[in-house]
């Protein structure tokens, strides 16, 4: 197949995608993540199954599952929901890193192996499969699912040595294996330098999609972000009042569409707690939404305010098409890294 995306049963044709929710969760088994609340922790394949039949159903085919190594990710359940929904429902899930405070700063493997180590590491994931028990050592079994994209991660305001030195690796994966990388940024912070950061040492700004900048509603924020560097914005924040509204959101996208920006805009949920899916909710006795949120609230809000069905599409189908779809391999060189990253990765000593 000359042009695929890699589902984790197996590389399809883009045009198979359809609809793409582009950032979300489905499995959490637990990791540092759960630490911070207890709905962190989601372990239902049944509720799980049920959530993406609802989204099947309203028309959704494919959904891009965020958990790395370590935080949250589980192959062999995911393979579970990916074999019942078979021919439904596409599931891609990612290798990577997430946000340095997940991880020790002077013990884990991220803190200790060398660069070039854990490059190979996220390259036989994407190549070969994904290890089942998510590289928690001192054992690597590889199952026959691979990783489809990589994961990246950075913190409030700020990035972390930790944070720089998996973007590095994020970007090096990627150009290694043509994978295409999505970053959370911590309330929407940092998105800019962290994609100039990747874009520096050789990735591809059209493989690079950035998460959580609705949480950082700045229409101007993200005109820069796009037309400097001509990477994607992930709006995967409705039904997410406690940060902001709908409107907000909305009415951002609707600004940016005006300006010719559809094709640097994708959507999600992000629903990544118990009590943000319908199914997870019920089996927790309470009255929750879930993944028809985005068709049956969202989406009809866009419209309502005059976002047009082809700039929808753009956004749901076209864009993660075009992303979602492996480049062919490069070899990495040093010595075409920009300047300004090597001086950034010299002065946090990220080796």
């Amino acid at each position: 197949m000359e042009k695929f995306v890699r589902t984790i049963l197996g590389d399809i044709d883009p045009n198979k995608l359809g609809v793409t929710d582009c950032h979300d969760h489905l499995i959490k088994n637990g990791g540092p993540e759960s630490h911070e609340h207890k709905d962190f922790i989601m372990l239902s394949v049944d509720a799980a199954i049920k959530e993406c039949e609802a989204f099947y159903k309203l028309g959704g085919r494919s959904i891009c599952i965020m958990d790395p190594p370590n935080v949250g990710r589980d192959v062999l359940k995911t393979l579970e929901i990916a074999k019942a929904m078979e021919n439904k429902v596409n599931l891609i899930m990612c290798t990577g890193f997430h946000k340095a405070a997940f991880y020790d700063k002077y013990c884990s493997w991220l803190a200790e192996v060398p660069v070039d180590e854990i490059v190979k590491l996220m390259v036989a994931e994407v190549n070969e499969g994904m290890d089942i028990y998510n590289y928690n050592g001192p054992f690597v079994k590889r199952g026959t699912a691979k990783a489809g994209m990589i994961k990246a991660g950075t913190g409030y305001a700020a990035i972390d040595r930790l944070e720089l030195k998996a973007l590095e690796i994020a970007a090096r994966t990627s150009i290694e294996t043509g994978c295409p990388i999505l970053v959370h940024t911590q309330l929407g912070t940092m998105a800019y330098e962290a994609a100039k950061y990747m874009i520096s040492f050789g990735a591809n700004p059209r493989k690079i999609q950035l998460s959580h900048l609705n949480k950082n509603p700045d229409k101007y924020y993200y005109e820069k972000i796009i037309t400097e560097l001509n990477v994607t914005l992930c709006f995967d924040g409705p039904d997410r009042v406690k940060y902001y509204s709908d409107a907000t959101l909305a009415e951002n996208i609707k600004w940016l569409v005006d300006r010719g920006y559809s094709k640097n805009i994708t959507l999600a949920l992000d629903a990544g707690r118990i009590l943000y899916q319908e199914n997870y909710g019920i089996e927790k006795g309470k009255w929750c939404f879930g993944f028809p949120y985005l068709f049956e609230r969202f989406i009809p809000l866009l419209r309502r305010i005059g976002v047009t069905n082809d700039q929808i599409i753009d956004m749901l189908v076209n864009n993660p098409k075009e992303i979602l779809t492996f480049d062919a391999p490069r070899t990495f060189e040093m010595d075409k890294v920009d300047s300004f990253a090597l001086n950034m990765r010299n002065k946090l000593n990220v080796k």
